[in-house]
């Protein structure tokens, strides 16, 4: 990304402050007493006098721009504890508040004679200001769509975003999607959808090895077929339609459709290539051959207006040549990003990348969703068809947030978007039996029923939306989901305003015995509930039954077969992630009641009348004790993951697991019994995890408390790291 300088960033905004008064150059050089040509400069960023700049904003606000007098306001700031943040950011007031408040935490620390129970407050207060600040400094932001496969995702998004061909380009309304759709199992790969310079697409390829590990999936799945061995035992493999769409395409062995006596038939020249290979090794290398891997080098493909065909129209072509594998020079994606110029203006100064993601076709709590709901940049859009609302996916994924993150649900991180069909919204009744009477009827009816299903598992408060690309305007779903990403940045707009009226409680009020009295009163009392409840509770389950749980319950035998193929490492089923999830899951339970205990302790503060001075830092103790929360659980299953990779990726035990294909039925419970007895005799593991967590707890949740209330306390660090060191690994 290009790197501008304060100059060029100045006149950028001067050209779009005088655009948007209907200004020209002409009018504003006459107005503010300069060349034309000089405020051209100005506005390329090629002049840094302040005093022209001054006297083109001048002429500007006179001119009918208010904004323009804020502007010079803006440019005459020194910003020196946070990024200056953009002008047409939407926080750049609470951000200049919280630029001041710093400055004033700046000063008042430079006084080493403070009390110091009021030095560790505003110690950890300028810490949060400067976290909360970072986040609401950048404008970027992902929507990432997640959903069963098959329930219309990439569709409702191709309508929701304009990702449309013109309707004179097609014959019906639901072939105009960008994205490729169908019956589910379509796109190969995550896809980006973002804002570019002009129409193209980007892809990062498969690795070598990600690529040969699919094709050995695919080559493996036909030589059982080849074999009788499938036939024999009653079970099947497979690898997903999509990507063995591409594989065929790649390698030119698509089916092929003749006539018969008046019939139509295909042949499969897999078929023969598996007859007349001698084993499943030739077989894959002969694939491998036909597929010219080696030649596929092309990353970047942009329209060229010389095809004389609408940008839209060569997008979705060449989206869907990529997709399914068709374009000899380019490899098989790991993910897409289409660069559509001037994508997401509609979300006003907001940068938004949508994210549609591969659709759930088995396990759901998988890691590349997980990295998706951790991310705090990312709104999450759970897609259902009407009917099944709130769907499968979304009701796992909802408890694995509730139960290894302890995330609330109406920050605006996630909302559930239902995707009714034709009539089914006035199918619904209401608690008298009556239909509804109209479209907006009947999504009422159904929001009231997921509201309630939801509330009974205890996942109240995920907002619920509705939109069918056939009847509903686009804007109005654009709306709430812009909606979605203000209600996360106003959460932490609100937290940063809570601290800095916080901050500057204790500056100005620093003198005031009372207040002194009030803060060490509590620091008090805190050390000595610390004292009497510093440890974590015991393990409450081991981390690896999640992911016992899971194998067992694997809906199809395709995927933890291809998972014991990569010693467990598997896109679409990675136990040694599940193990993670499981230490984080075990975490959430042993520090429950620990943390609410806090929770109730920092109540009876706040409800102690003598106290009522310090009520805005005991609100500060309990938002940072929240923090530390998630910061711990997260750092939990980043340990989990690192404690058992390397000695679970190398272990033999996965040999074990893959023989027990072809042995008939029960092969889930066969490979849940060799990785179950494998965990039990790695004792070692299951210790030196329990000696990190515990690590964990003290670094990241106690040691930032412990700060507060001690004057000799050291510096806790409030980034998480490794408690205990690992082996440095080398990505692939």
């Amino acid at each position: 990304m290009a790197e501008y300088t304060p100059a060029q960033k100045a006149g950028t905004t001067i050209a779009r402050l005088r655009t948007e008064a209907s200004v020209t150059q002409a009018v504003l050089a006459e107005k503010s007493g300069l060349d034309q040509s000089r405020v051209s400069r100005i506005e390329k960023g090629e002049v840094v006098a302040s005093t022209d700049v001054d006297r083109v904003l001048d002429a500007l606000h006179a001119l009918g721009a208010p904004k323009a007098s804020e502007f010079k306001e803006y440019i005459g700031r020194d910003w020196q504890h946070i990024e200056p943040p953009s002008f047409w950011n939407p926080e750049c007031t609470c951000l200049e508040i919280t630029e001041e408040t710093l400055g004033e935490i700046a000063a008042f620390l430079e006084n080493e004679d403070r009390p110091w129970p009021l030095r560790r407050q505003i110690e950890r207060q300028r810490d949060s200001l400067l976290r909360a600040a970072g986040f609401l400094g950048k404008l970027n932001h992902n929507i990432a769509f997640i959903g069963d496969i098959g329930v219309g995702k990439s569709t409702a998004i191709s309508f929701i975003f304009d990702l449309l061909v013109p309707p004179s380009l097609t014959d019906k309304a639901i072939n105009r999607p960008v994205l490729e759709t169908g019956a589910g199992g379509t796109t190969i790969c995550e896809v980006h959808i973002k804002g570019g310079p002009e129409f193209g697409i980007s892809l990062l390829p498969m690795s070598d090895a990600e690529m040969r590990e699919i094709v050995s999936d695919f080559c493996a799945a036909k030589w059982n077929i080849h074999t009788s061995e499938q036939r024999e035992t009653g079970e099947s493999v497979s690898i997903s339609r999509e990507a063995e769409r591409a594989i065929r395409n790649m390698s030119g062995l698509g089916r092929k459709r003749e006539t018969v006596d008046g019939r139509t038939v295909y042949s499969d020249p897999v078929v023969e290539l598996a007859k007349s290979s001698s084993s499943e090794d030739e077989f894959r290398t002969r694939i491998l051959a036909l597929m010219n891997l080696d030649e596929r080098t092309r990353r970047e493909l942009w329209y060229d207006s010389s095809t004389r065909k609408h940008p839209m129209e060569w997008v979705t072509e060449t989206f869907k040549a990529v997709n399914n594998g068709r374009l000899k020079d380019v490899p098989l994606p790991k993910s897409i990003d289409l660069l559509i110029p001037n994508f997401g203006r509609t979300f006003g100064e907001l940068d938004i990348t949508v994210v549609d993601t591969k659709g759930v076709d088995d396990v759901a709590v998988r890691e590349d969703l997980d990295h998706r709901l951790k991310d705090p940049r990312t709104a999450v859009v759970f897609c259902s068809r009407f009917n099944d609302a709130p769907g499968t996916s979304a009701r796992v994924l909802l408890q694995h947030m509730r139960q290894t993150f302890s995330e609330r649900f109406d920050t605006g991180k996630v909302s559930i978007l239902a995707l009714p069909r034709s009539e089914e919204a006035r199918a619904m009744k209401d608690d008298m039996g009556e239909q509804a009477l109209t479209d907006a009827e009947g999504y009422e009816f159904k929001r009231m029923q997921v509201s309630s299903e939801l509330s009974a598992e205890d996942l109240a408060g995920v907002p619920i939306l509705f939109y069918n690309v056939e009847a509903d305007a686009a804007e109005a779903i654009r709306s709430d989901l812009f909606g979605q990403l203000s209600r996360m940045r106003k959460a932490v707009e609100e937290r940063l305003f809570d601290l800095c009226a916080a901050s500057q409680d204790i500056i100005r009020n620093h003198e005031a015995q009372a207040l002194n009295a009030a803060i060490e009163e509590v620091a008090n009392r805190l050390n000595n509930f610390l004292r009497g409840n510093r440890e974590l509770g015991a393990r409450e389950q081991l981390a690896y039954v999640e992911a016992i749980s899971t194998i067992k319950g694997v809906r199809y035998a395709s995927t933890l077969w291809a998972s014991t193929r990569r010693s467990g490492d598997y896109s679409g089923l990675s136990v040694v992630h599940l193990v993670g999830v499981g230490a984080a899951r075990d975490a959430r339970l042993r520090s429950e009641s620990w943390f609410n205990g806090l929770d109730a302790f920092l109540k009876s503060l706040k409800a102690d009348g003598g106290l009522a001075l310090a009520n805005r830092s005991i609100d500060q103790i309990a938002a940072s004790a929240a923090a530390s929360k998630r910061a711990f659980l997260e750092a939990t299953q980043l340990g989990g993951v690192e404690v058992y990779r390397e000695s679970l990726s190398q272990s033999p035990v996965w040999s074990a697991c893959a023989s027990e294909w072809g042995r008939g039925p029960g092969f889930k419970l066969r490979v849940a019994a060799h990785l179950e007895g494998w965990f039990t005799k790695e004792a070692k593991l299951k210790d030196r995890l329990e000696q990190m967590v515990n690590g964990l707890w003290e670094k990241l949740v106690i040691a930032p408390l412990v700060r507060l209330v001690e004057e000799s306390a050291p510096e806790a660090d409030p980034a998480p790291g490794n408690v205990i060191p690992f082996k440095s690994r080398v990505s692939a």
